[in-house]
Protein backbone atom coordinates (compact mmCIF):
# COMPACT_ATOMS: atom_id res chain seq x y z
CA UNK A 1 0.00 0.00 0.00
CA UNK A 2 2.73 2.77 0.95
CA UNK A 3 4.27 1.69 -2.89
CA UNK A 4 0.88 2.65 -4.32
CA UNK A 5 -0.13 5.57 -2.18
CA UNK A 6 3.82 6.92 -2.66
CA UNK A 7 3.47 6.27 -6.71
CA UNK A 8 0.61 8.33 -6.10
CA UNK A 9 1.60 11.55 -4.57
CA UNK A 10 5.10 11.27 -6.51
CA UNK A 11 3.25 11.33 -10.21
CA UNK A 12 1.41 14.65 -8.93
CA UNK A 13 4.14 16.20 -7.39
CA UNK A 14 6.41 15.89 -10.30
CA UNK A 15 3.83 17.28 -12.45
CA UNK A 16 3.45 20.41 -9.75
CA UNK A 17 6.94 20.55 -9.50
CA UNK A 18 9.01 19.43 -12.09
CA UNK A 19 11.25 17.48 -9.87
CA UNK A 20 12.26 13.70 -10.34
CA UNK A 21 12.77 11.00 -7.99
CA UNK A 22 16.28 10.88 -8.16
CA UNK A 23 16.20 14.17 -5.89
CA UNK A 24 14.12 12.04 -3.21
CA UNK A 25 15.03 10.11 0.02
CA UNK A 26 12.95 7.10 -0.31
CA UNK A 27 13.59 5.72 2.52
CA UNK A 28 12.15 8.80 4.35
CA UNK A 29 9.09 8.62 1.62
CA UNK A 30 8.29 5.48 2.84
CA UNK A 31 8.45 5.92 6.31
CA UNK A 32 6.65 9.71 6.21
CA UNK A 33 3.44 7.66 4.21
CA UNK A 34 3.26 5.03 6.19
CA UNK A 35 2.90 7.39 8.88
CA UNK A 36 -0.06 8.85 7.20
CA UNK A 37 -1.22 5.66 6.29
CA UNK A 38 -1.98 4.77 9.53
CA UNK A 39 -4.90 7.46 9.66
CA UNK A 40 -6.65 5.98 6.99
CA UNK A 41 -9.33 3.76 8.63
CA UNK A 42 -8.69 0.43 7.78
CA UNK A 43 -12.35 0.40 5.93
CA UNK A 44 -10.77 2.83 3.37
CA UNK A 45 -7.32 1.38 2.84
CA UNK A 46 -8.10 -0.46 -0.42
CA UNK A 47 -9.49 2.69 -1.66
CA UNK A 48 -7.30 4.83 -0.54
CA UNK A 49 -5.13 5.71 -3.58
CA UNK A 50 -7.88 6.31 -5.60
CA UNK A 51 -9.69 9.14 -3.30
CA UNK A 52 -5.89 10.11 -2.84
CA UNK A 53 -5.58 10.84 -6.64
CA UNK A 54 -9.19 12.64 -7.01
CA UNK A 55 -8.05 15.07 -3.81
CA UNK A 56 -5.04 15.93 -5.41
CA UNK A 57 -6.65 16.48 -9.39
CA UNK A 58 -9.18 18.56 -7.20
CA UNK A 59 -6.26 20.21 -5.28
CA UNK A 60 -3.74 20.98 -8.03
CA UNK A 61 -3.84 24.84 -8.20
CA UNK A 62 -3.31 24.68 -4.03
CA UNK A 63 -0.77 22.59 -4.46
CA UNK A 64 1.08 24.63 -7.52
CA UNK A 65 0.96 27.53 -4.58
CA UNK A 66 2.05 25.41 -2.18
CA UNK A 67 5.07 24.83 -4.03
CA UNK A 68 5.82 28.13 -5.20
CA UNK A 69 5.11 30.21 -2.08
CA UNK A 70 6.87 27.37 0.30
CA UNK A 71 8.94 25.48 -1.74
CA UNK A 72 13.15 26.23 -2.28
CA UNK A 73 13.04 29.24 -4.31
CA UNK A 74 9.60 30.58 -2.14
CA UNK A 75 9.64 33.46 -0.02
CA UNK A 76 11.35 31.46 2.78
CA UNK A 77 15.07 30.49 4.10
CA UNK A 78 15.39 27.04 2.64
CA UNK A 79 14.58 24.02 5.11
CA UNK A 80 11.80 26.22 7.00
CA UNK A 81 9.31 24.45 5.35
CA UNK A 82 11.64 21.43 4.35
CA UNK A 83 8.42 18.38 4.22
CA UNK A 84 7.00 21.50 1.08
CA UNK A 85 10.35 19.52 -0.64
CA UNK A 86 9.46 15.99 -0.39
CA UNK A 87 6.82 13.69 -2.52
CA UNK A 88 4.81 12.81 0.39
CA UNK A 89 4.03 15.79 1.46
CA UNK A 90 0.71 15.51 -1.26
CA UNK A 91 -0.10 13.22 1.02
CA UNK A 92 0.26 14.70 4.57
CA UNK A 93 -1.58 17.40 2.97
CA UNK A 94 -4.58 15.19 2.30
CA UNK A 95 -4.21 13.20 5.46
CA UNK A 96 -4.07 17.33 7.10
CA UNK A 97 -7.39 18.05 5.62
CA UNK A 98 -8.59 15.11 6.54
CA UNK A 99 -8.04 14.45 9.99
CA UNK A 100 -5.53 16.65 11.39
CA UNK A 101 -5.27 15.94 15.15
CA UNK A 102 -5.52 11.90 14.46
CA UNK A 103 -2.43 12.45 11.98
CA UNK A 104 -0.07 14.83 14.70
CA UNK A 105 -1.21 12.27 17.28
CA UNK A 106 0.21 9.45 15.50
CA UNK A 107 3.59 11.64 14.04
CA UNK A 108 4.46 12.18 17.77
CA UNK A 109 3.72 8.61 18.73
CA UNK A 110 6.10 7.99 15.72
CA UNK A 111 8.50 10.17 17.54
CA UNK A 112 8.89 12.74 14.45
CA UNK A 113 9.51 16.44 15.08
CA UNK A 114 6.34 18.48 15.83
CA UNK A 115 7.31 21.23 14.41
CA UNK A 116 7.91 20.57 10.71
CA UNK A 117 4.41 19.08 10.61
CA UNK A 118 2.61 22.29 12.55
CA UNK A 119 4.21 24.33 10.06
CA UNK A 120 3.12 22.23 6.99
CA UNK A 121 -0.51 22.24 8.57
CA UNK A 122 -1.00 25.51 8.61
CA UNK A 123 0.08 26.77 5.49
CA UNK A 124 -1.73 24.18 3.82
CA UNK A 125 -5.03 24.95 5.99
CA UNK A 126 -4.59 29.09 5.90
CA UNK A 127 -1.65 29.98 3.41
CA UNK A 128 -2.32 28.63 0.19
CA UNK A 129 -5.66 30.42 -1.19
CA UNK A 130 -5.94 32.59 -4.12
CA UNK A 131 -6.51 35.49 -2.25
CA UNK A 132 -3.17 35.76 -1.14
CA UNK A 133 -2.38 36.22 -4.55
CA UNK A 134 -3.13 39.79 -4.43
Amino acid sequence: MIERVLAVSARHYTEVTGTDSEQWDEETSRELVGIALRTVRLAEREDYPRALEEYLRANRVRLGRLWQRYGPDGLFPRGVYHLVELPEVFVLCERIESDRYWLSGVWSDEGQEDAPLERLEEIWLYGTGEWEDR
